[in-house]
Parts: structure tokens; C-alpha cells; sequence
């Protein structure tokens, strides 16, 4: 279902903006990139969309979920729906690993924002009324990786789920992503399937703890 590409048009334009032209070997490199990128996700799509029809309680009819390659974004993205693979060897396990909790990440934001008015958007609304970190990205993320860490238990193990969190957490310590994730580990969410299930059941209704 989602489709790695690599678009020279996107690629050119992104050079631009960074004051750079696109050449052949970037080109090729980029198109090599992108069979890489389908060649690991392949393995894993089939069990990722199941959990996150069951996660987000949502139908998946898409045909496929176009995905850009790109060697010169610093960041990923959901829409439009923008892999940044630079730096990724995706023949080393680690490296596979962490580029499918990356893309886990972007879907997360992908169902979350074609699907509003469903239970992730309602857990959302939630969250903002509780405010439980003050301020809108940190709550959003709370539920993104919540999610992240939930599905990447499913697939990897609790102990590689344990590992990517700690990563965001050391990684980001002030910024959004760093501080929701260090408030999943208060909360205790569980790394697994039930994550958002357990966050509407134990957490949205408990008085808000604010981690600073």
C-alpha cells in the first residue's frame, strides 16, 4: 500500500530551497534509496496496517500512500507524505528498524489527519482539554508516540520499544518529542497495542499530571 518514489521534480525543488542543483549520481541515488525503502517495508505493512485499523478503530481503503524519497529534507513528513533517508543504510538491522518507526511516526500523523472525527481525534480533543504538557505539539505527540512505541512492541519486542523511547527521550529533552515521550514513560503507557486504549482508560481520566 504505501509506495516509495522518488520524484525529480520534489528532489529538484528541495535542492533549490538549499541553494543546490540535482545531479544524476543524487538522482540514482535517490531511486536506489526508494527500492531499498520498499524492500524493508514490505516485510512489515501487512502486520503495521492491521494494528492500525485495530489502534485507531478505523477503516484502510487506500489503494496506496505515495511516499517521497528524499536525501535533502532533515526531516520526515506526513503530508505530503516525505521520507527523509539520508544517512539510512537500510542493510544494517538497526538502521531498517529505525526507519520503520520513523515511517510508523508518519502514518501515526497520516490516519490521525484523514480520519478526524474517529478515536484517535477524539482521544486528541481529550488531551487538549487536559492539557497535559501545555502546549499543542507536546500534546499531540503524546498520542503520535504512544502509538510509535505501541506498534514498534507489536513488531520488534517491549525491549526495543523500551530502547526507541529512551533514544527520543535522551534525544529531545527540551523539545516536544522528547517531553511526551518521557511523560508516556511516567504514565506507564504500554508498549503495545493497547496504548491508546490504556491512555483513554487510565490517564484522560485520572486529574492531568503536568512532567516538566
Amino acid at each position: 500500500m504505501i509506495k516509495f518514489v522518488y520524484s525529480y521534480p520534489y528532489e529538484a525543488s528541495l535542492l533549490r530551497i538549499a541553494g543546490k542543483d540535482l545531479t544524476q549520481k543524487h538522482g540514482n541515488l535517490c531511486s536506489v534509496k526508494a527500492d531499498d525503502a520498499q524492500q524493508v517495508w514490505d516485510k512489515h505493512e501487512k502486520k503495521v496496517i492491521s494494528l492500525f485499523k485495530e489502534i485507531y478503530k478505523i477503516g484502510i481503503n487506500e489503494k496506496f500512500i505515495k511516499a517521497y524519497v528524499t536525501l535533502t529534507a532533515l526531516n520526515s513528513y506526513s503530508d505530503p507524505m516525505t521520507i527523509a533517508v539520508k544517512g539510512f543504510d537500510l542493510t544494517d538491522l538497526k538502521s531498517k528498524r529505525i526507519f520503520i518507526y520513523m515511517l510508523i511516526h508518519e502514518l501515526a500523523h497520516y490516519f490521525a489527519y484523514t480520519r478526524k472525527d474517529k478515536f484517535f481525534n477524539k482521544l486528541s480533543k481529550k488531551v487538549k482539554e487536559v492539557d497535559l504538557l501545555g502546549d499543542r505539539g507536546t500534546n499531540l505527540h503524546y498520542l503520535i508516540q504512544a502509538v510509535e512505541f505501541g506498534i514498534g512492541g507489536e513488531i520488534f519486542g517491549e525491549e526495543s520499544a523500551k530502547l526507541r523511547r529512551e533514544w527520543v527521550i535522551e534525544r529531545g529533552k527540551d523539545n516536544e518529542y522528547g517531553k511526551s515521550a518521557k511523560l508516556l514513560k511516567e504514565h506507564k503507557v504500554l508498549l503495545d497495542k493497547s496504548c491508546l486504549e490504556f491512555i483513554d482508560k487510565n490517564i484522560l481520566k485520572q486529574p492531568p499530571i503536568n512532567i516538566p
